[in-house]
């Protein structure tokens, strides 16, 4: 049985991060605003490979839109839902700043009752882009992503897309540094090999131009991380038959543990008890 210590319901840190401090991370995303756009021509390639030109795309874990805007750009119908409403809000006020809010729609919810805030809509494709599935025990992805067949008929796509996995040779971990504008993410990562869990001190803190640092924040985070096969094995059992693997899913690279990033392309199949 795997233990998850995340507080009640699994949501202390996501809390704290993604709704009590929304504003911070909103900062992030739109600081990778470019980033979410190649991810999603990348996304829009794959998808006409696989003979959808258009159709009705449901993006899990969606953040503000930087993946679902550029995709409805692409010519894509796309719903996006996040448990964050501070991120969904936004993600609305920019879809009608990229005159797409007639192509891409957001609405609020927990990946865990998503079958039933979605019940009776069928979808073409759904994408899940970073690694928004190791918030919770691989149990509980299970079950979302069992909930997220529910919506597809047999033969529909499932893109996971730029997920961190085990096997890449970096989690010896220790401290990083990332800037996103005035703000700096100093992290202090340590990796748990019994449970597979990536145990982060996350400390964000606010440049003011001058060379003072202010801290806006400090929480400890925690993610599942899979490996390929460990994945592979939940989405058979979830309903999806794993179809092709890629590293970093801008470039399609071929993976392999060097990769920082593992993708996966999927197809809904029949589920395997």
């Amino acid at each position: 049985m795997e233990i998850h210590r995340s507080g009640v319901n699994g949501l202390s840190w996501i809390q704290r991060v993604f709704i009590d401090r929304a504003d911070l991370y909103l900062e992030i995303m739109n600081s990778t605003w470019s980033e979410g756009e190649q991810i999603a021509r990348s996304i829009a390639e794959i998808l006409r490979e696989n003979g959808l030109e258009s159709g009705r795309v449901l993006e899990a874990f969606c953040g503000n839109g930087r993946v679902a805007i550029p995709l409805a750009i692409e010519g894509y119908d796309v719903l996006g839902f996040d448990i964050s409403l501070p991120f969904i809000q936004d993600a609305r006020q920019k879809a009608e700043k990229h005159r797409v809010s007639d192509k891409a729609k957001f609405i609020v919810s927990d990946a865990r009752e998503i079958d039933s805030r979605l019940k009776g809509e069928i979808f073409d494709a759904i994408i899940i882009v970073s690694t928004s599935l190791g918030y919770y025990d691989s149990m509980t992805d299970e079950e979302i992503l069992r909930k997220l067949r529910s919506l597809v008929k047999e033969g529909s796509i499932l893109i996971i897309a730029n997920t961190f996995h085990r096997e890449t040779p970096s989690w010896n971990c220790g401290r990083v540094f990332q800037r996103y504008g005035s703000l700096v993410l100093m992290e202090d990562m340590r990796f748990d090999p019994l449970w597979s869990r990536l145990l982060s001190k996350w400390i964000l803190l606010r440049d003011d131009g001058e060379g003072n640092l202010t801290k806006e924040l400090e929480v400890n985070t925690e993610m599942r991380i899979y490996t390929s096969t460990e994945l592979a094995e939940i989405l058979r059992r979830a309903g999806w038959g794993v179809d092709s693997i890629y590293g970093d899913i801008r470039k399609k690279e071929k993976f392999s543990p060097p990769c920082p990033y593992l993708s996966l392309i999927a197809k809904a199949i029949q589920a395997t008890e």
